[in-house]
């Protein structure tokens, strides 16, 4: 099972980083003539403004607190379809603990920040004003996210929390130039649902 959330992890990074970063590198070489160095900053993989990285260390705490005192419906999230489903029944441990890390921090987490935050987020930043081109992100990071309805139709309340929280995530990005921030919070928010679920399923 382990296996399965580093291979599945590998999947998302590959298809939601590294394939648009190598994308977006050939455009901006092609057209601005510019090197990896400039590219690796314009997408965010810096520390940037470091006041920015305590922002989403508060963020993510101030997640992870809301998700302990108020979790979703687990029975909720273990659908079939869902993606916390494989967390089902585990209960806590260290492979859990493992499985959570890998899934929130490298599948979720950078690979999901590094495109909506990094990529399409700071190009926007780019060509709008700040708040449009942060609405815009979130709405595009919300898209993908209605999925859920498919799965659980109950969950619906939390599409707008997802919003919520793409514009928070994305104003971090683009006040610190970084996607440090917003992973931290992202990471936190999808390592304490999986763990949440592994525990209050547990048999």
């Amino acid at each position: 099972m382990i296996a399965d959330v580093f291979a599945s992890a590998l999947v998302n990074v590959v298809l939601l980083a590294v394939i648009p970063f190598a994308i977006y590198l050939l455009i901006r070489r092609r057209r601005d003539h510019v090197g990896l160095r400039e590219v690796v900053r314009a997408v965010g993989l810096k520390v940037g403004d470091t006041r920015y990285v305590g922002y989403g260390l508060i963020f993510g705490l101030i997640t992870v607190l809301a998700i302990v005192i108020r979790p979703p419906a687990a029975e909720l999230s273990v659908r079939e379809g869902s993606a916390f489903q494989i967390f089902d029944g585990l209960g806590f441990s260290g492979t859990t603990l493992i499985m959570a890390l890998v899934y929130g921090v490298v599948k979720t987490g950078f690979a999901e920040e590094l495109l909506f935050r990094g990529i399409i987020g700071g190009a926007l930043a780019r060509r709008l004003p700040i708040a449009w081109a942060n609405v815009t992100q979130a709405a595009i990071f919300l898209l993908p996210h209605l999925l859920i309805l498919a799965v659980s139709p109950e969950m619906w309340p939390i599409l707008p929390i997802v919003f919520v929280g793409a514009l928070v995530l994305g104003w971090l990005r683009i006040k610190s130039g970084s996607i440090l921030g917003p992973w931290l919070v992202h990471a936190a928010a999808n390592v304490a649902m999986a763990v949440s679920v592994a525990v209050r399923t547990a048999a």
